[in-house]
């Protein structure tokens, strides 16, 4: 009786050490391509002052655009929103230009566009939110399997944890935030179509974009030096998510 249940307490602690440690380490994320359309395409799109470029703006401020690209990583928890922008010249001549900075404009404040790795680091904590929980439980195993083997758990104890943030570049979905951002310095030839994403870091209640603009300050290199600011104004989204115990509990597993 007394084996039985040595047996049983062993056996759930190795359970419960090996379920959270594959839940906190194991990552599922596929990266998905994105269709690049041609500015005059968008619903949103302009054309610099006194120039030849033309610029399209697709936002993704809605969770199923972003979930359906980026999966549930936290980007519509933490308020990131993706803009992907949509880059092309009708000169004859190479264009190159720099977009110097961005920003959002919503309610007489200005938010700056943020760097992929900033994305990965503010979204991260939404990806796992129930981190602590689970670290509990993992400790917790952890200190049963120790106790039930006589010390040969403690050996775990030196193994590097499971519950630490990863570099973006060690994990799939931080890679694909920088694959996915547009490169700011951009040569294109006539007819040629560039683009990529901004990130912003906005309020939950600007995330719909209602009365918001973009401005972007260019800096075109070629075919002659311009300084110009296009101010973009965006149009709101419908940003409301009816399925709420799964964005509560998402995570978690």
């Amino acid at each position: 009786m007394r084996s039985t249940r040595y047996f049983r307490a062993r056996l759930l602690a190795m359970v419960t050490l090996l379920s959270f440690s594959l839940t906190s380490c194991t990552s599922f994320y596929t990266a998905k391509p994105v269709p690049l359309s041609p500015p005059s395409q968008l619903t949103i799109h302009a054309t610099v002052p006194k120039t030849n470029l033309l610029v399209g703006v697709r936002p993704y401020n809605t969770p199923h655009m972003i979930h359906k690209l980026f999966d549930h990583n936290g980007l519509w928890r933490m308020h990131i929103l993706p803009l992907q922008m949509s880059f092309m010249s009708t000169d004859l001549r190479p264009t190159t230009f720099l977009i110097k900075s961005s920003y959002i404009v919503v309610d007489g404040h200005y938010y700056p566009s943020i760097v992929p790795n900033e994305a990965f680091d503010i979204s991260w904590q939404a990806k796992h939110p129930y981190i602590l929980v689970k670290q509990t439980f993992y400790y917790t195993g952890l200190i049963l399997f120790t106790l039930v083997t006589l010390g040969l758990g403690s050996v775990i104890w030196v193994l590097p944890t499971p519950f630490g943030e990863p570099t973006p570049q060690n994990d799939p979905f931080g890679r694909d935030l920088t694959f996915k951002a547009f490169d700011k310095n951009v040569t294109l030839q006539s007819g040629a179509l560039r683009g990529g994403f901004l990130y912003f870091s906005l309020p939950e209640k600007n995330m719909n974009l209602k009365g918001a603009q973009l401005v972007l300050h260019f800096s075109q290199k070629s075919p002659a030096p311009i300084e110009r600011t296009l101010i973009i104004p965006l149009k709101p989204g419908l940003h409301l998510d009816n399925n709420l115990l799964k964005q509560i509990f998402h995570g978690f597993f």
